[in-house]
C-alpha cells in the first residue's frame, strides 16, 4: 500500500495565483524512463509464466465499489490507462522479485500511471498484494480482504477523492499477484499524449482539446516539486533541456487561481 499523498492535486489555498515564476529544473535522463517504458509494455504483451485474469480483475472492482457504497464514498471507475500500470507492475514484482510500490531504481506508482496513463491528469495510487494459499485457488474476496484488513490498503479502497481504478492480476500456478492503481481523474486529454516530443509545442498541442480545458501548464523532473512555466496559451513557449519530464498542467479554480496536477510523463528531444 501506498498512497502517493505528495501527488494529490493542491488545494484552492495553495492554488497558484497567476503565473509562477520561471524556476531553473533539471530534466532526468531520458534513456532511464524509455527503457523502463518498454519494459512494462514488453511485460504487458508478454506476462511471465502466468497469465493475467480479466474476471478476478473485474471482481476487485466490484468488490471494492461494494465496500465504498458500503462506507459512504461513490463508487470507482474503470480505467483502461490504471488497469495497464497495474498489470505492469505485477508483472514487473513477478520478474525482478521486490514486491514493493518503488523497484530498484527508484521508480513509483506515478511513474507507472505518468508511462502508460497517457490521457489522464490527477493523483495516483496504489495497493499491491500477493497470496498462495496453502490448498485451493486464490480468491478475489481474499485478495480485498487483505486490503481491508490492513489500514493504509483500506484508505486507498475508501479514499473520497479517487474516482478511478484499474486493477491486474498475475496468475502464476497457484500464486496471485494483484495491483491496484487508483487515481483522482483532474482532467482527461482528448487522446494519448506522445511519449516522445520535439518541443514543448508539441505538449501543447496534445493538451489543446482536453476537458475540461488547460490552458497553462508547467513540468518538473518527474516525480519532482520544483516547477518551471514552459507554456501559457498566446505566449511563446519557453525552451526546454532535452530530458525525462513530467506534465503538470494547471487547472482553473477561479479567477487567476490554478490548482497543479500530475499529467504523463514524456521526453524530450
Amino acid at each position: 500500500m501506498k498512497l502517493i499523498a505528495r501527488r494529490t492535486l493542491l488545494a484552492a489555498g495553495l492554488a497558484i495565483v497567476a503565473t509562477p515564476v520561471p524556476t531553473r529544473v533539471r530534466a532526468a535522463p531520458a534513456q532511464p524512463w524509455i527503457a523502463y517504458e518498454r519494459r512494462l509494455r514488453g511485460l504487458l504483451g508478454d506476462p511471465p509464466d502466468g497469465d493475467f485474469d480479466p474476471d478476478f480483475e473485474e471482481t476487485l472492482l466490484d468488490l471494492n465499489n461494494i465496500f465504498r457504497r458500503r462506507e459512504g464514498p461513490s463508487p470507482l471507475a474503470w480505467d483502461r490507462g490504471l488497469s495497464l500500470a497495474a498489470r505492469a507492475h505485477a508483472a514487473d514484482m513477478a520478474v525482478t522479485g521486490v514486491f514493493d510500490h518503488v523497484t530498484r531504481e527508484g521508480y513509483s506508482a506515478a511513474s507507472r500511471v505518468g508511462l502508460l496513463a497517457r490521457d489522464l491528469v490527477g493523483a495516483p495510487g496504489e495497493n499491491i498484494a500477493m497470496r498462495l494459499n496453502a490448498s485451493g485457488a486464490v480468491r478475489p474476496d481474499q485478495i480485498m480482504g487483505q486490503w481491508r484488513d490492513s489500514p493504509g490498503h483500506r484508505a486507498n479502497l475508501l479514499q473520497p477523492g479517487f474516482t478511478h481504478v484499474g486493477y491486474g492480476v498475475l496468475r502464476q500456478g497457484p500464486r496471485v499477484i494483484a495491483v491496484g492503481a487508483y487515481a483522482e481523474v483532474a482532467a482527461r486529454l482528448a487522446g494519448p499524449a506522445p511519449l516522445r516530443v520535439g518541443s514543448s509545442d508539441e505538449i501543447a498541442r496534445a493538451l489543446s482539446n482536453a476537458a475540461p480545458a488547460i490552458r497553462q501548464f508547467s513540468v518538473s523532473e518527474p516525480g519532482g516539486e520544483v516547477l518551471t512555466t514552459t507554456y501559457v496559451e498566446g505566449r511563446p513557449p519557453s525552451v526546454l533541456a532535452p530530458g525525462a519530464w513530467q506534465l503538470r498542467p494547471h487547472l482553473s479554480s477561479g479567477e487567476h487561481r490554478y490548482q497543479v496536477a500530475w499529467g504523463p510523463v514524456f521526453v524530450l528531444g
